[in-house]
């Protein structure tokens, strides 16, 4: 069914809803199974494809294989078949519909998404490649495009069209099975395959997920597959916020190692040491431990050998398009409760499944004083007269909030932060104190009063007098204590000799993210946080921006020889946004965003910022200033 084709109101059993994709191959529909109700995702033949009874034959040897294989694997994180078919349309197959997008859509569209995130969604995927390999299976073709990441951020491993099992009867010789990018190096020189082959695609997923880059970048098939057999991965730069440069490169080196045996054993062994690669800036121990909690296989024991041959199956992949139109990567919604190892568990019991969301994220969910091993922004289990609390640091506990099935559950439940009476004291006194790149005054022995201190977000502080100095970002739920004291300079970088004037000065970067950099017109680049620049004493103009998270600032610095002067930029802030009646597209201080006001999130640098939303019946844009992750509800 192709996209000229007109869309038929059944098949088999199953009534249509909706065209979900199309590609050279086939089509993927929507449907509901009328006896029990369910939607269900629907993949099918493009009817030009079938040439003969010989050709349909084929294609139902191929549904049937993959639903077959699909009966072995029973896991949370892999999409379900339900049903294999024929129809007056060619073979047909039935399986489980995911609300969602393909992970290939988060990468080319470089949806800012946090480390912890990301790194939840590699754990998800590790999972379900550990399962498969442990059934004696090889998926063959791990990449974003089969992956899907449901409404509620969990991922599902999909398409087990070409898998291989020890059993397979299927041939033909001198067929290149997988997509050429994620290809390991065996499968390019030797068609021999084994779990091995998986786990580099999966390594070069997960590079790709966390850098936005392949790591063998080129513009045709041919330079892609020597690189990858040949050359190492390409270097990042500027290197990964968040994750170690060091060990980055040690972890990559060992997945994508071009011998196999040199790889690590299995998938999980490599996220858990690239979750050790993550600063404590970027995910604390709880975070850790909860990511950690996801990678039920423990150890990096190897699994048994599982081998295959690679050019004894024909793959049924039609040429790739620049569109990505195909029918192994097509980008299906997909959508059922996607979890992994402890989800899994928690989900066998009774109760009713409720998506428990709260602003900020990740908060720590208290289920009958029972603290729960996931953060709010995924499924719980719950039954009425449930008692549901929120944590989270730099927050005030929300109140137990009861669960009726009959009423059901708020769709975000909000959360003040804790706003606190500081007194900031110096030793020496008479400190210029800085909040926010804000002048507040200076220290006194009663020292200097911070009235309103939001421990719900980053504060950077600053303290300074002659050659004295203390600067500290101060992470959510963090304040000062006691006096601060206030040391000497000691980095040559940063300190020049006295007697010299004219000897240049610096400004340093304090904040989240990078942002591209201007100086007195002349362009620096994009600068990450902690980079320094040297520049001759005066006043000099700084033009900051970060087009992703609609920042743009521009500020008046002044130098002094020898001394660096702190430029803090704001923190991060998710958005969610929708309207009523109707949708609209959605711009932030006129660039459009990509997002329409559905609920979708966005996330944006905290400050002000206009939302301007297009739809059918008008236009209106709203001023608003963000502090925090922020739910938008505007009426047309």
């Amino acid at each position: 069914m192709g996209e000229n084709e007109k869309q038929p109101q059944t098949i088999g059993r199953y009534e249509v809803i909706r065209v979900l994709g199309a590609g050279a191959m086939g089509s993927v529909v929507l449907a509901e199974d009328p006896k029990i109700k369910r939607k269900v995702a629907i993949k099918t033949v493009k009817m030009d494809a079938i040439r003969n009874e010989a050709d349909r034959h084929e294609f139902m040897a191929r549904f049937q294989r993959e639903a077959e294989v699909s009966g072995l694997l029973n896991h949370p994180s892999i999409v379900a078949i339900y049903d294999v078919g024929d129809s007056d349309l060619g073979p047909f197959l039935a399986m489980e519909y995911v609300a969602g997008k393909p992970l290939d859509h988060f990468i080319k569209n470089q949806v800012p998404l946090s480390i912890s995130h990301k790194l939840r969604i590699a754990a998800g995927v590790a999972e379900a490649l550990d399962h498969a390999h442990a059934k004696g299976i090889i998926h063959r073709d791990v990449k974003p495009g089969n992956v899907m990441v449901s409404e509620e951020g969990q991922p599902k491993l999909m398409d087990f069209g070409i898998a291989k099992r020890e059993d397979a009867s299927l041939t033909q010789t001198g067929t290149f099975l997988g997509t050429p990018s994620y290809a390991s190096p065996e499968q390019i020189k030797e068609g021999t395959v084994d779990n091995r082959s998986d786990i580099f695609s999966f390594g070069v997923l997960v590079f790709e997920l966390l850098s936005g880059q392949s790591p063998f970048p080129g513009t045709s098939i041919n330079t892609i597959l020597y690189r990858i057999v040949n050359e190492a991965p390409v270097e990042v730069k500027p290197p990964v916020t968040g994750i170690l440069p060091e060990a980055w490169q040690r972890v990559f080196d060992k997945v994508l190692s071009k011998k196999p045996q040199d790889r690590y054993s299995t998938c999980s062994s490599f996220i858990r040491e690239l979750v050790d690669a993550v600063t404590v800036s970027e995910m604390d121990q709880t975070g850790r431990r909860e990511l950690l909690g996801i990678l039920k296989m423990g150890g990096d024991s190897p699994l048994p050998p599982i081998t295959s041959r690679a050019h004894e199956e024909t793959m049924l992949v039609p040429q790739p398009s620049d569109k990505g139109k195909s029918m192994i990567g097509i980008g299906i919604g997909v959508a059922a409760a996607a979890g992994v190892g402890i989800w899994f568990a928690f989900f066998s019991g009774g109760g009713e499944k409720v998506l428990l969301k709260t602003n900020p994220n990740d908060a720590v969910v208290y289920i009958n004083d029972q603290r729960q091993a996931l953060l709010s922004g995924n499924n719980f289990k719950l039954k009425d007269g449930d008692r549901v609390r929120f944590e989270a640091k730099g927050f005030k506990a929300t109140q137990d909030i009861l669960f009726s099935k009959k009423e059901g559950f708020p769709p975000v439940v909000p959360m003040a932060p804790i706003v606190s009476k500081v007194v900031i004291k110096s030793d020496p006194e008479g400190a210029l104190v800085v909040l926010d790149a804000k002048e507040l005054g200076i220290t006194t022995p009663e020292g200097v009063t911070v009235d309103a201190w939001n421990q719900g977000k980053e504060n950077p502080l600053t303290l300074s007098k002659g050659d004295l100095r203390f600067d500290k970002i101060y992470k959510q739920g963090e304040m000062p204590e006691g006096v601060i004291k206030l040391e000497k300079r000691t980095s040559t970088a940063t300190q020049e000799p006295p007697l010299n004037p004219n000897a240049d000065g610096f400004i340093t970067l304090k904040g989240g993210f990078p942002v591209s950099v201007k100086v007195d017109g002349a362009d620096k680049g994009q600068l990450n946080s902690g980079s320094k620049i040297a520049l001759p004493p005066g006043t000099h103009k700084i033009e900051l921006a970060a087009s992703k998270l609609f920042f743009k600032e521009t500020r008046t610095i002044s130098v002094v020889a020898g001394q660096a002067s702190p430029i803090a930029l704001p923190g991060t802030a998710v958005l969610t946004i929708s309207t009523r009646p109707g949708v609209g597209k959605v711009s932030i201080d006129g660039q459009e965003t990509g997002i329409e006001s559905d609920g979708s999130t966005i996330t944006v640098a905290t400050g002000p910022h206009t939302i301007a939303i297009k739809g059918v019946k008008g236009s209106k844009s709203f001023s608003e200033m963000i502090s925090g992750d922020k739910t938008l509800d505007y009426q047309f």
